[in-house]
């Protein structure tokens, strides 16, 4: 098992456009102390290939492949159950984050520990990298149920979120 503070989880499947460009912008975080844990869902790409170079380059990624295409949940659920960090967030393949994200996001978690979740503002770019307009995370945040929002988060907004690894009553009981 893992000490590091942050788990990062990237399911997979045939995610070679733009897979090495995410590992690249992952590895350039400016905060250090992470894991990366790629489940690939049985890609019939270069995604295999490419995640073992990048895996045998670097200690903090972990790779494994599904025999058989398990479905997109299963993969989203089986990367949440393969983390160890004390914060965890999800990545897609053709995710790109700015270098100090995480420091950022684990700064703001760590100053307040009633704070829950962190993300950012995201942008929609295209195949080019060019700048298509910025992505709004709404939250309905008046609605009573704290539960129904977190999982309104995570169900729409999976690309921009770091979110600690929670109770059992958070997001250890969703599932998708």
């Amino acid at each position: 098992m893992n000490n590091s503070r942050v788990s990062i989880g990237m399911p997979v499947y045939n995610g070679e456009p733009f897979l090495r460009e995410t590992l690249d912008a992952i590895l350039a975080q400016t905060f250090r102390d992470f894991e990366l844990i790629i489940s690939d869902n049985a890609s019939t790409d270069a995604t295999e290939q490419i995640c073992r170079e990048y895996a045998a380059q670097d200690k903090r990624i972990s790779y494994s492949r599904n025999q058989q295409n398990i479905g997109a949940s299963a993969n989203f659920n089986r990367v949440f159950k393969l983390s160890s960090g004390e914060y965890f967030k999800w990545s897609a393949a053709d995710d790109l984050h700015a270098s100090d994200f995480l420091a950022k996001c684990v700064e703001i978690l760590d100053r307040d520990r009633s704070v829950v979740l962190c993300h950012s503002q995201v942008q929609i770019i295209n195949e080019q990298g060019q700048f298509i307009h910025n992505y709004n995370i709404k939250l309905d945040t008046d609605r009573p149920e704290p539960q129904k929002r977190f999982h309104d988060l995570l169900s729409w907004h999976l690309m921009a979120l770091a979110a600690p690894k929670l109770s059992a009553n958070g997001l250890g009981k969703l599932k998708f």
